[in-house]
């Protein structure tokens, strides 16, 4: 797209919000529900239903767990005060409480985070997988009840690295922001004038207090993206390297997080 960067933003907001009411129609709904966290993917998603749709079709719902920042509840609230849109209060452990899961306090959770293994422990990640797909459980039911459409808000960042789950954050019935790479999601969010609590809160999973910076050990959205654009580009890793002046082990462990994500992408596998 050429342009300068508040005109690119001035076509991507006029392009998303034509989607979002062209979807709105095709599915034949009355309007979005999105799970509002504080962050800035889902109140950039919020803010364009009500640009698309008008205040009233948009219901925010708010579904906080044990693992999460308390600010995250008071962030979201405050959020969904700003667009003027209704909300919803539904914790998410009402739900995964029927399932007995092991609870760990933040310490030792920080502990399993920062282990050596490749991957979680498998306790710890169960815990969070239901987190995200527990929430999605809880807006669809809000989504099916007003005949409203289930806004996904994961962007193209966390989606091809693998940090949402298919069935939990990465589920919806429209997904307006995966096209956007998360420091894209900044961007539209000045231009759109979204609060500065907003656009300055640390990205997190919603499910511990550790930020995705934390978790990923890297700057994010800054470094994440300058190494997975040039990647998705088919550019090597050495010239990643060369031209971001960024360390071996970053490239290769964003590489990494992009090939083993694959086949989360590919789900459900079937044969062609």
């Amino acid at each position: 797209m050429t342009g300068t960067k508040t005109e690119n933003r001035v076509v991507e907001h006029d392009r998303i919000t034509r989607f979002i009411r062209e979807k709105n129609n095709e599915l034949k709904t009355q309007g979005g529900v999105i799970g509002l966290s504080g962050g800035i993917d889902s109140a950039i998603c919020a803010r364009l239903i009500v640009d698309a749709l008008g205040v009233d079709k948009c219901l925010g719902i708010i579904m906080p767990a044990k693992g999460s920042d308390p600010n995250d509840e008071k962030d979201a609230k405050q959020f969904a005060h700003y667009l003027g849109i209704a909300t919803i209060y539904h914790p998410v452990e009402i739900l995964l409480d029927t399932f007995e899961l092991k609870e760990r306090n933040f310490e030792e959770e920080k502990q399993l985070i920062f282990a050596e293994e490749e991957l979680l422990p498998r306790e710890l990640d169960l815990h969070n997988t239901m987190c995200l797909r527990g929430r999605m459980y809880i807006l669809g039911y809000y989504a099916f009840k007003n005949n409203y459409f289930q806004c996904q808000t994961i962007q193209k960042t966390e989606w091809m690295l693998g940090l949402g789950d298919k069935f939990g954050d990465g589920a919806g019935d429209i997904a307006p922001i995966m096209h956007l790479f998360k420091g894209e999601v900044y961007e539209l969010a000045r231009y759109l004038g979204l609060p500065s609590s907003v656009i300055n809160r640390k990205a997190t999973s919603g499910n511990t207090p550790l930020t995705d910076e934390e978790e990923l050990q890297m700057k994010y959205p800054e470094e994440t993206d300058a190494i997975l654009k040039p990647l998705l580009d088919g550019i090597s890793a050495d010239e990643i390297i060369k031209t971001t002046g960024l360390s071996l082990d970053k490239v290769s462990r964003i590489d990494r997080m992009l090939k083993f994500s694959q086949i989360k992408r590919d789900i459900p596998l079937w044969i062609h």
